[in-house]
């Protein structure tokens, strides 16, 4: 994603765009990849590939219903599924992990604190990360709704621009977040970061 930022800023004539004013959105797990985006402005770690003379910076994220806290994705559920996040099949085990058939650690997310912190958004928290909006339904069963307002949380007890909205009864993903009330909220979002003083 760095890169696909950098080459985007590297073929701004080409293609039209503003190379100091660049959004991401992504929901899910392109939730958290966004998340993971806007934390690391001007952090230099995970840019790798071409374009390096270019920045990877975002000036906008849009998170919705992504994960923030890979030891906490089903905090907000029953405790059969708890036990089923901290296990060594849950999807973001694996993510941080690897398999253990090739060569991966095993035991569950918790087996691995250092990882799992190293692949947490929050830990990149910086006073160059990028004004963030969440959005996030309570009725979400695949991804605690909570895992939206951690990171909002904390971006706000740094003093950054965050701003949530928790939606009653929606769920992950679906119709709903594409109705035109929401697509006003996400452009109202992105034309307060993105738009110059112009308006353009």
């Amino acid at each position: 994603m760095k890169a696909a930022v950098r080459y985007l800023r590297a073929n701004a004539a080409k293609f039209n765009i503003d190379p100091a004013h660049i959004g991401i959105i992504g929901g899910s797990a392109g939730g958290y990849l966004t998340a993971m985006m806007g934390t690391t402005n001007g952090d230099k770690e995970f840019d790798v590939g071409e374009h390096l003379d270019e920045s990877s910076d975002v000036q906008a994220a849009l998170d919705m219903y992504g994960l923030s806290d890979l030891t906490k994705v089903g905090d907000d559920y029953s405790d059969e599924v708890k036990a089923v996040h901290r296990s060594a099949g849950a999807t973001e085990e694996l993510w941080v992990n690897g398999s253990p058939v090739f060569g991966g650690r095993d035991g569950g997310i918790l087996a691995n604190p250092e990882g799992a912190k190293a692949a947490n958004p929050i830990t990149y928290i910086s006073k160059k990360t990028a004004p963030f909006m969440f959005m996030h339904g309570t009725s979400d069963t695949s991804v605690s709704p909570s895992q939206t307002n951690l990171l909002h949380e904390a971006l706000r007890a740094r003093g950054l621009a965050s701003t949530s909205y928790v939606i009653p009864y929606a769920l992950h993903g679906g119709d709903y977040w594409v109705q035109p009330e929401v697509m006003k909220v996400i452009i109202a979002f992105f034309d307060k970061y993105l738009k110059g003083a112009d308006g353009k």
